[in-house]
């Protein structure tokens, strides 16, 4: 779009009537190669951000997918440790009772009195197991409350990050 020119009248008596349109057409020209690069510089800088924020994407993805990883080891080491122990605790008991019942074979008395107290045990066991399958229960549902949480604040993120992305492309 051509801007209108008002030549002064000092350069008007420099300049006839055809030197004038062209001197006109050069500034003309001259604009509208100004505003060409304007244009090709602004575009050239919008490609190299959406690259940044692409790149930027697949980082923090990146990121993320290492820190759950890095948890879940954490945790596996955790029940791996706790499984160790629990089954050299219960190994223990095992030898302890072997021990007991080497003593005390002959003795039936005895073997009444340890019977009930197996069964307190069976039943001390059974309540601990009780209490630790609602534990890890527990610890699970929050674990998944946890990662439904991030998901829901990463898929947010992701669906804010498009409506921008769509309201600087329709800007365009």
């Amino acid at each position: 779009m051509p801007v209108v020119i008002k030549i002064p009248p000092a350069l008007r008596k420099v300049f006839n009537e055809e030197a004038e349109a062209a001197f006109i057409d050069v500034l003309n020209q001259f604009d509208v190669e100004q505003r060409n690069g304007f244009e090709r510089s602004l575009e050239t800088h919008l490609q190299a951000f959406k690259e940044y924020l692409d790149r930027r994407l697949v980082e923090n993805e990146a990121k993320m997918d290492k820190r759950f990883a890095e948890y879940d080891a954490k945790t596996d080491k955790r029940f791996a440790e706790y499984d160790a122990k629990l089954d050299k605790r219960f190994a223990d008991v095992e030898a302890r009772f072997a021990k007991v019942d080497a003593r005390f074979a002959a003795l039936d008395a005895r073997f009444a009195a340890l019977d009930v107290r197996f069964a307190t045990l069976d039943v001390r066991f059974a309540e601990a197991d009780a209490k630790m399958e609602k534990r890890l229960a527990e610890y699970h549902k929050s674990l998944l409350r946890w990662m439904f949480t991030f998901f829901i604040g990463t898929v947010l993120t992701l669906l804010g990050f498009f409506i921008t992305f769509l309201q600087l492309s329709a800007k365009l």
